[in-house]
């Protein structure tokens, strides 16, 4: 039934089924693992908004992207194919801007999916280095150096992703295993340890003290709320890998929910342990090695050995995550390519005869990652930048669709689904949009007063630049020519109420009955 599905958009199957929802659960637990994006900035929101803002910007952070993302979720229920945003931008817009509204979701995607990617490879290679300078205080770090770590990283998760694509699914399983088990480690280490020496409760969850230099306290403590969403980025993961997944509308929204979910639970105790932890705040804000973590890490246990070790299973369950990115940014650009989005998409949408996945388009997203790595030797406000504009474009791609089902009428449009929000449906699409929305502009705010040209925001500069070339490659090469999926709309909905039947009266279709019900369907 699922290749049905699949053929009525005009696709064929060229994806091993190979996940379960489990192993994707996996993937999607491993690429958005809260309790990582949390301790890797956490020097941020610690001087924004002190302990209790990065406490508490957490659950609001969470909550907002679980409402962003049971949005996503319905889409990708009705509409279960890898292209997601790009293919439900196409399916809920009017005819008359169906093709530019999916060409720019396209790319509003795999853009925020290239830069979170750049993002994770460049915190993993900081962490390497600052291990390396605590045990050799006098060791001088140079950017080039992390730049090769950088691109050492990058290169890796290709070839993981390229030679051993079938294993991918027990290799997230394994991460998934392993990062739970880091996460309840480091978790007790820090409160046993830290339990004779550890900060006040009254400082952990009360103390908001603004270091940013913006007068209001409230602005500053949302500046925290807007760091936090970087702990729940890629929810959107499971959608891109909805052709390698049986039965893909019934599991996909679990997929995209389930991992916020736990995300939401571990990311809060985890963040309690490190501000338990903290002796001296002011040594945690002005670390020599740059990482505030690591830091905390050495006040809590008094040890390099133990610091290390604990920044090191931070960094490789980090590496998974970059990993999971990898597979996702392939996938992204595969599916987008079968409808000539890209230019040379025949060259991106080709499947490996040998590893079965999108080899080109993994290697096209290695390369770019490399080559936007570079910036970082020549500014690292440039690449922080950047860095920040990973989250306005994923998230932003992820609304675009639920504003145009709000503008045109959500049931006019979506078609019948497993995973439906009912009547709660138009103010969770609504909530989503008015948030990301906010977001956007607060993300071009600088982070601290008074501006100079080191703390400026130049995600503003960043965002427009990169949308003034995608509309430019609009109008030179795809206005004319790019025609969008060739979509069978009767037999898609006969197909998609068929999958709906069955999944609600939790049938079992084999082979056989699929070939009669696909000669049912077209008689």
């Amino acid at each position: 039934m699922d290749d049905l599905e699949l053929d009525a958009v005009g696709y064929k199957r060229e994806m091993p089924r190979q996940f379960s929802p489990w192993s994707l659960g996996s993937l999607a637990f491993t690429l958005t693992c809260t309790w990582l994006g949390t301790g890797s900035s956490l020097g941020i929101a610690l001087t924004e908004s002190s302990s209790a803002g990065a406490l508490w910007s957490l659950p609001i952070a969470g909550c907002m992207t679980l409402i962003v993302a049971s949005g996503m979720a319905e889409l990708a229920s009705a509409y279960p194919v890898a292209g997601a945003q790009y293919y439900w931008a196409y399916m809920v817009a009017g005819d008359g801007y169906k093709c530019v509204a999916a060409f720019m979701n396209a790319w509003v995607a795999i853009i925020g999916w290239w830069l979170g990617s750049a993002s994770v490879s460049n915190f993993i290679s900081s962490m390497i280095l600052e291990i390396a300078s605590i045990w050799y205080p006098d060791y001088e770090l140079q950017h080039w150096q992390q730049y090769l770590i950088y691109i050492a990283l990058i290169w890796l998760a290709v070839a993981i992703n390229t030679f051993t694509s079938q294993w991918i699914p027990l290799f997230n399983k394994l991460i998934f295993t392993l990062s739970v088990t880091t996460l309840t480690a480091t978790m007790l280490c820090l409160f046993i340890v830290a339990r004779n020496h550890h900060a006040s409760a009254e400082w952990i969850f009360t103390d908001t003290t603004n270091r940013t230099g913006w007068p209001s306290d409230g602005f500053a403590f949302m500046l925290a709320v807007g760091n936090a969403v970087f702990a729940y980025l890629g929810s959107d993961c499971g959608a891109h890998l909805c052709e390698e997944i049986p039965n893909p509308g019934k599991n996909v929204p679990r997929v995209i929910l389930y991992p916020l979910v736990m995300g939401l639970l571990t990311t809060f105790p985890f963040t309690c342990s490190l501000m338990y932890s903290i002796t001296d705040l002011q040594a945690v804000l002005n670390t020599p090695t740059g990482i505030p973590l690591l830091e905390i890490y050495l006040q809590d246990t008094g040890s390099k050995v133990a610091a290390s070790i604990l920044l090191a299973v931070f960094a490789f369950c980090f590496f998974g995550c970059l990993t999971a990115s990898a597979t996702t940014c392939s996938r992204t650009i595969w599916a987008v390519s079968r409808d000539g989005v890209l230019p040379w998409s025949g060259i991106w949408m080709r499947v490996h005869p040998t590893f079965k996945m999108p080899a080109n388009a993994m290697l096209l997203s290695g390369t770019f990652m490399s080559a936007y790595g570079a910036i970082f030797l020549g500014s690292t406000t440039a690449f922080s930048a950047m860095v920040s504009a990973a989250i306005v474009f994923q998230q932003t791609s992820c609304i675009i669709p639920q504003a145009i089902l709000l503008y045109r009428g959500r049931d006019r449009i979506l078609p019948e689904r497993y995973f439906n929000l009912g009547r709660f449906g138009p103010y969770i699409n609504a909530t989503a949009v008015a948030w990301v929305v906010y977001l956007d502009v607060l993300y071009c705010f600088p982070t601290a007063l008074p501006v100079t040209p080191q703390n400026m925001s130049f995600v503003s500069v960043v965002s427009v630049g990169l949308v003034g070339f995608v509309v430019a490659l609009w109008f030179t090469t795809k206005r004319k020519t790019f025609k969008g999926p060739r979509i069978d709309y009767e037999l898609l909905k006969a197909r998609r109420e068929a999958a709906i039947h069955s999944n609600l009266e939790g049938l079992e279709i084999d082979e056989v009955e699929s070939t009669h019900v696909e000669e049912k369907m077209k008689c």
